[in-house]
């Protein structure tokens, strides 16, 4: 299939080029899909979709791999977006990679499935629906990283475990030797049995690699600022060479002129990493 690398954006004069060892921030965030029943709530895209860029604005995010995005939405957000890109193909809307213009090229991108045949669509196991990984190979001088973004079934538990076995496999063949970061709604928490399927000597959990994190909440909120969560689906992993200096999950909330109300039904996850020096 031939790629196409599609730019929703305005020409910024203005580039920044990251250099190796530099400090990078990554975020993970589900935007939630379209719900009639979010609009009766009081919790409508038209309103999220301000307080989401604003977030994405105001802590300056280098990349940011988004799930549960759709065609109009994205071009929506990417219109608030200007100094940002987006990496998309016909097949990667729902899963795609934005990053801050000027700071890398991307040499490659696709998407392959979590599924016994990656190669085409398809589901397997006890999977609901077809999910799939968008990956990208981004340059900076002479260096790459690469960035793996998924979104796991929820509801079958044995496609959760094939889908972090395959994860292993893939992430271990393709980017090889290569500076990663492996990250999305994985719809399952930190030491459930899927999570234990992940390889800890391929990847690093970054939550528990950094210097200092944040967590006020679990990353799944419920859309209720006033209700505690204590679960987190949402997780970034990164290469072990890769130094974490601070990993949060973000509460950030937007006032409606009624009460405060989150920009989603899952709160953005934040590392802020340097990928390393060069020896």
């Amino acid at each position: 299939m031939t790629r196409l690398l599609a730019i929703l954006l305005v020409f910024l004069p203005c580039f920044h080029s990251l250099s190796f060892g530099e400090e990078l921030r990554y975020a993970t965030w589900n935007i939630r899909w379209e719900d009639p029943k979010d609009v009766e709530k009081g919790d409508a895209w038209e309103k999220r979709k301000g307080p989401i860029a604003d977030v994405i604005h105001s802590h300056q995010f280098d990349i940011v791999g988004l799930q549960e995005g759709s065609p109009y939405r994205l071009k929506q957000l990417m219109e608030l977006l200007p100094e940002y890109e987006i990496i998309l193909s016909d097949t990667m809307e729902y899963n795609p990679i934005v990053v801050r213009k000027g700071m890398f090229t991307v040499a490659d991108f696709g998407r392959f499935y979590l599924s016994k045949t990656p190669e085409k669509k398809s589901k397997s196991w006890d999977s609901k629906h077809a999910r799939y990984c968008t990956w990208a190979k981004l340059k900076f001088n002479q260096d790459s990283l690469y960035i793996f973004n998924v979104h796991f079934d929820y509801h079958g538990k044995d496609a959760q475990t094939e889908s972090a076995k395959l994860m292993n496999r893939k992430i271990f063949s393709m980017a090889g030797n290569t500076a990663f970061i492996f990250a999305g709604d994985l719809n399952f928490t930190a030491g459930s049995k899927s999570y234990q399927n992940l390889d800890m000597r391929v990847m690093k959990d970054s939550r528990n690699a950094a210097d200092s994190a944040s967590a006020p909440n679990g990353s799944f909120n419920y859309f209720d600022p006033q209700r505690s969560s204590s679960w987190t689906f949402d997780h970034i992993f990164v290469s072990p060479p890769i130094k974490v200096y601070r990993y949060e999950i973000l509460n950030e909330t937007y006032r409606d002129g009624e009460k405060l109300r989150y920009p989603s039904d899952h709160s953005p996850v934040t590392i802020r990493i340097e990928l390393g020096s060069k020896n």
